[in-house]
């Protein structure tokens, strides 16, 4: 199909291709005249002062990896609100996306007519995931940043906000020795609270909880738990009444919510910061 798109305009997608003449370059997306198979028969261009990034994937460190990843994301989200395109389209292929001397990706995208119930479906989400893990999987450390990415693949699959956080989650720490402090920012009197990996339970009942909310009524005796799933870590509200927020969204009772550092609690109306 590829090969017959270059070589015929029977199947071009015209609002495609204007859109890629008019906005590509400043979208993340090359030129289709830049684009023709290359020795591997892939799709390919040659771009000046850029590189793929599959030529330079050996020489990133880990935390070089989670940036490109997280821009590959980013351009993700701004691609998908637009209608002229499909990210069906796009390579998703570490030797046919480039990179440039300022670390700007670029994509190469064919403006081929797909039918719109075609347009969204998941096998681009799957090769993303695909080239996330490919980009981390053989670095230091790059196992576990794998892990939170099938994590959040298998939680909210195709959700690329929340996979943003999982490569910034990167630890050179011993993960046996991991804790999280809570530290409160508006309740009666300042509470802080070092959680480890066991279950740690959040409430205003001094026998049945781990973490005591005193001179509160709002707070449920038992409101939530905080956990660690190998994973990450996660807080979990244990049906209370006035519920439990995760940065100001309130979060289903009885599902966990992944949490890190950065994040912002809130048991009904007291809030926590998660250091």
């Amino acid at each position: 199909m590829r090969e017959f798109l270059l070589n015929s305009e029977d199947f071009l997608d015209r609002k495609a291709v204007a859109f890629l003449q008019e906005s590509g370059m400043e979208k993340g997306l090359l030129p289709v005249n830049w684009i023709h198979f290359n020795e591997r028969v892939k799709l390919a261009c040659f771009p000046d002062n850029m590189k793929t990034i599959s030529s330079v994937m050996n020489e990133l460190t880990l935390d070089e990896a989670c940036r490109i990843g997280k821009s590959i994301l980013e351009r993700i989200i701004e691609l998908e609100g637009n209608d002229e395109i499909s990210l069906e389209n796009v390579i998703w292929d570490p030797e046919s996306i480039y990179m440039n001397a300022a670390k700007e990706l670029f994509f190469i995208c064919m403006p081929a007519q797909i039918p719109y119930e075609q347009r969204h479906s998941e096998i681009y989400l799957k090769r993303v995931y695909a080239l996330l893990e490919d980009l981390v999987s053989e670095k230091e450390d790059g196992d576990f940043v794998c892990r939170q990415i099938d994590y959040q693949k298998e939680r909210a699959f195709g959700d690329w906000e929340s996979l943003l956080p999982a490569l910034d989650q990167r630890s050179g720490r011993d993960e046996d020795d991991a804790s999280l402090i809570l530290k409160s920012i508006n309740t009666p009197a300042p509470v802080t609270f070092e959680i480890g990996h066991r279950k740690f339970r959040i409430g205003t009942d001094p026998v049945e909880v781990d973490g005591l909310i005193t001179g509160v009524d709002t707070v449920s005796p038992v409101h939530a738990l905080i956990g660690w799933n190998e994973i990450n870590y996660y807080v979990s509200d244990l049906d209370s009444e006035n519920g439990t927020f995760v940065n100001d969204q309130r979060i289903a009772p009885n599902t966990e919510v992944p949490i890190g550092e950065g994040t912002v609690l809130r048991f009904a109306d007291y809030t926590f910061s998660v250091e």
